[in-house]
């Protein structure tokens, strides 16, 4: 039952992606980002045994509100928001629901790190899909999000976050090695 819910969330996600006006979340997001993270941090809850329903649902959900146009610093409260309401119409309790978006409040390690082991492995599989894919080169032909930034400006941004990435954001040790290896 649970693997139909999510193939069912997944499906409507990936439709929402398409549908954006924005080129890079119609054409790239969903692929390119979204079933990337799930991808990782199935393989990581699986491998640590953590709860895989939790871990892949937070990171089917977890920049959902990105289909609407918000950003930082409004990006988190609104994705959790609609997270919660998607999962209520999945036929979700609220325990599962909260489980969820305790997984995704604070995967981006920004102010503070994650709580649960499940949100730990949503934090590092954000990190690999954008240290081990194009993300970043995405990022910078599609101008997304850093529209008014200059070179410098973006090249400090990127800088910025690839630190946050792979210090920061990756709490399993095998995993910081193969980011690390890509990297280099």
């Amino acid at each position: 039952m649970a693997n139909r819910k999510i193939e069912q969330i997944e499906k409507e996600i990936k439709n929402l992606y398409e549908e954006s006006n924005d080129e890079c979340l119609s054409t790239w997001f969903f692929q390119g980002h979204v079933k990337i993270v799930a991808d990782y941090s199935r393989k990581i809850a699986r491998e640590n045994k953590l709860d895989v329903e939790i871990c892949v649902l937070a990171s089917l959900f977890h920049d959902i509100a990105r289909i609407k146009g918000i950003d930082d610093p409004e990006l988190m409260n609104q994705s959790l928001e609609m997270t919660g309401e998607m999962m209520k119409k999945h036929g979700y309790d609220d325990r599962i629901i909260k489980s969820v978006q305790e997984a995704i409040l604070h995967h981006s390690c920004r102010d503070k790190i994650p709580r649960t082991k499940e949100g730990k492995a949503i934090a590092t599989a954000d990190a690999l899909a954008h240290l081990m894919t194009d993300f970043y080169l995405v990022l910078t032909y599609t101008k997304w999000g850093h529209h008014s930034k200059t070179l410098s400006e973006y090249r400090t941004w990127v800088s910025k976050k690839i630190e946050r990435d792979y210090n920061k954001k990756i709490f399993f040790p095998k995993y910081k090695k193969i980011a690390l290896a890509q990297l280099f």
